[in-house]
């Protein structure tokens, strides 16, 4: 009878509160990115040619955006690393 090792679970409060400081560090820096690349790419163009709401929808949603590639991109590479182990009927 193989003994079957339990999976490390993401699961707690301190797990919590450090996802959410990570998430913040995220949004910070993805937003000075943002923000950098946007009023870069605003210097070259003509005058009134992008809407002021639209640059603040950019301005807004681009770090949100990022971060949810980001989080995507750490979860893909989680499952990678360290793929789910799978229990058969045999060794149970």
């Amino acid at each position: 009878m193989a003994s079957a090792t339990t999976p490390r679970t993401r699961l707690g409060c301190g797990y919590l509160l450090f996802t959410i400081l990570i998430s913040c560090v995220l949004l910070t820096i993805n937003g000075l990115i943002v923000t950098n690349a946007y009023y870069t790419a605003a210097v070259g163009m003509p005058s009134g040619t992008i809407h002021p709401r639209l640059g603040q929808a950019i301005v807004f949603l681009g770090p949100v955006l990022l971060l949810f590639l980001e989080w995507w991109i750490f979860d893909v590479a989680t499952d990678w690393l360290r793929p789910a182990t799978t229990l058969s009927k045999a060794d149970s």
